[in-house]
């Protein structure tokens, strides 16, 4: 035989074949049988490693509820926990590995759902926080808005416009702010605004108040500008010698209250230091006046009572120009078919105007010129002032006339010793 293999079939007798085949049937329905027992243990053992996971993963899922409980709305954590507690039952019953797969599965979507729940509600915190801020920051702007309002519009203009206008643009910045619904961009905008508020309405309640200062101290002023005029005006003297005065005094008062109303405050003290000034000298003026009116009556009164005394009757002491304080007294005084018309004036000379006295013409001792005389009347009038200097404190000066010989004086005193050393030597 060479070295090659070498072969040749064999083939078992039927009986034999038969016999085979149904040890063969036999040992293969055990070992289907120790197949199907092992693959139930090897089930039974995943299911109960997947329900102790599934229990894990639901115990897990239970604990991160019962923490997250105060981040999540109690809706949200109710039903969380019923659907955890459902998924319990299952894992506890189950028996089938898809049910417990399914079971871990929608504990993981709780676990997801809890998480949206907690974002959820933390979104809507944040945004109630934000809507709260704005809430908080818009009233913040609203009370500034007030505040601003309890300023008046006249006041802020007129007092602090520049910052009248500074405050309504740190307004409109604030509205402008909020506007975009961001906390955030509002905060400095705001605190801006607050100090632009405050520094406004600050200025102007000080300016305010110093205007107010300067109107009641003008005021004031104006009331003692009044307080002259009027007491001027009650004084009779004052308004006998110087009512053309208190007019012009009366249109500084006016003056005065025209500056009140175009706010010109520094204006009646000036007006007030001129017209006190003024007052002393009308006063002053006045006064001396009233002194030379009541010599000028006094003198007139002696000259009357004294002629009267004398002999003469007066019918009435009259005005020379009737209703001027400084205009003469004029009267006539008659006896026995003579007359004597006088006249005092305020200062100067007393005039005397004689009719029915005897006159007379003689020749001037200077020159020769004729020069009139009338020696009766001038007897009369120089008696009458020695009366009055004697009776009354008047003391009258010589009585004279235009053309009067002033050497008679002298003639008429030798004439008059000569006559009395005659009269004595009898």
């Amino acid at each position: 035989m060479s070295g090659s293999p070498k072969y040749s079939s064999a083939e078992l007798r039927r009986q034999q074949q038969e016999r085979l085949e149904a040890e063969r049937r036999r040992k293969a329905a055990e070992e289907a049988r120790l197949r199907a027992e092992a693959a139930e243990r090897e089930r039974r053992r995943r299911v109960e490693n997947l329900r102790g996971r599934a229990t894990q993963e639901q115990q897990s899922v239970a604990t991160k509820i019962q923490q997250q409980q105060s981040a999540m709305y109690a809706q949200d954590t109710s039903a969380l926990q019923q659907r955890c507690q459902s998924q319990t039952n299952i894992i506890d019953r189950s028996q089938d590995e898809s049910q417990l797969q399914k079971a871990i599965a929608e504990l993981n979507q709780i676990l997801q759902d809890c998480e949206k729940a907690v974002i959820r509600k933390r979104r809507d915190d944040e945004e109630k926080k934000r809507k709260e801020e704005i809430e908080r920051l818009q009233f913040e702007l609203e009370e500034l808005e007030r505040e601003v309002g309890r300023i008046p519009e006249s006041d802020a203009s007129k007092f602090d416009s520049s910052g009248q206008n500074a405050v309504k643009q740190a307004l409109e910045t604030v509205r402008s702010a909020l506007a975009t619904g961001n906390p955030q961009k509002v905060t400095t905008p705001l605190e801006n605004a607050t100090k632009t508020v405050k520094q406004h309405s600050e200025k102007v309640a000080q300016r305010r108040a110093e205007w107010e200062k300067r109107k009641a101290e003008a005021e004031k002023v104006v009331g003692q500008i009044q307080e002259v005029v009027t007491g001027l005006k009650a004084d009779p003297v004052v308004m006998r010698w110087h009512s053309h005065s208190i007019a012009e005094l009366e249109g500084e008062l006016q003056r005065a209250n025209q500056a009140l109303t175009s706010e010109e405050f520094d204006l009646p003290a000036q007006i007030l230091a001129k017209l006190k000034e003024k007052e002393k000298q009308i006063i002053e003026e006045a006064n001396t006046a009233q002194l030379k009116a009541d010599k000028r009556d006094y003198i007139t009164q002696s000259i009357v009572t004294t002629l009267q005394e004398m002999g003469f009757s007066i019918l009435s002491v009259d005005d020379e120009h009737t209703g001027h304080p400084a205009t003469a007294k004029i009267f006539r005084a008659a006896a026995a078919g003579r007359a004597i018309n006088v006249s005092v004036p305020i200062e100067g000379q007393v005039w005397y105007d004689v009719d029915g006295y005897e006159k007379a013409t003689v020749a001037s001792v200077a020159d020769g010129t004729p020069t009139a005389i009338c020696d009766e009347a001038e007897q009369v009038l120089t008696e009458m002032h020695t009366a009055l200097q004697n009776e009354f404190g008047v003391q009258m000066g010589e009585v004279t006339w235009q053309g009067k010989e002033p050497n008679r004086i002298a003639n008429k005193a030798e004439k008059l010793r000569a006559q009395g050393e005659k009269g004595k030597s009898k």
